[in-house]
């Protein structure tokens, strides 16, 4: 099964897709898709808390929808909740194994939840390759490969990954991408010369 992606919108840690939901249990019409359109709404608003307690609501209604789901999931990473996004997105990737979203979000929450034996951080590094290589014209899913690199101080490839998303979200018109900041990074900590993040001129 495939999340079909309808809209997506990057914000401070995920990517996040507005998706419908591969097969749900229950139809996701009347107040479910009242609540799931609300909740989106609120996520394109900066509107975390009130996404949340929409999604929630929603969960409660159909707990099996993958959609409810993966709003969920990325409201609670945008108020930096990650425990509690761990566990939406870890059933979400075995329900929608191909979806380059779902690794790109469930490796950003790896980052970002600690463990005593580096586990996290080599799958963080193994959801965020699997994603790029789904979904290669993504800048955003360029940036958390380009993190994932950076926290197991593999800075040479962390310039690599965050210059390649640069160079996209340039293409694409962003001028706050964070890419730049990554870049700037991980210059200094690979020992580069220092110079500030590319331009369009400097491929």
């Amino acid at each position: 099964m495939r999340l079909t992606t309808c809209m997506v919108v990057w914000m401070a840690g995920c990517v996040v897709a507005l998706a419908e939901a591969p097969a749900p249990a229950a139809d996701s019409t009347g107040e479910v898709g009242t609540l799931l359109m609300s909740g989106r709404e609120c996520l394109t608003e900066g509107k975390w808390t009130q996404a949340m307690a929409l999604f929630e609501k929603a969960r409660t209604l159909q707990p099996s929808n993958n959609e409810v789901a993966f709003g969920l999931s990325a409201a609670y990473i945008e108020a930096k909740r990650y425990p509690e996004a761990l566990p939406l997105l870890e059933t979400l990737v075995k329900a929608v194994p191909n979806s380059p979203t779902v690794k790109n979000n469930l490796a950003w929450v790896l980052l970002h939840v600690k463990d005593t034996g580096g586990t996290n951080l080599t799958r963080a590094v193994k959801l965020a390759r699997a994603a790029v290589l789904d979904m290669p014209s993504d800048y955003a899913i360029w940036n958390t490969l380009g993190e994932a690199y950076y926290a197991t101080a593999r800075y040479d490839k962390a310039l690599q990954a965050a210059e390649s998303g640069l160079r996209l979200s340039m293409l694409a018109g962003v001028t706050n991408s964070p890419c730049r900041e990554l870049v700037g990074r991980c210059r200094k900590a690979a020992g580069a010369d220092g110079r500030e993040a590319m331009e369009p001129d400097h491929p």
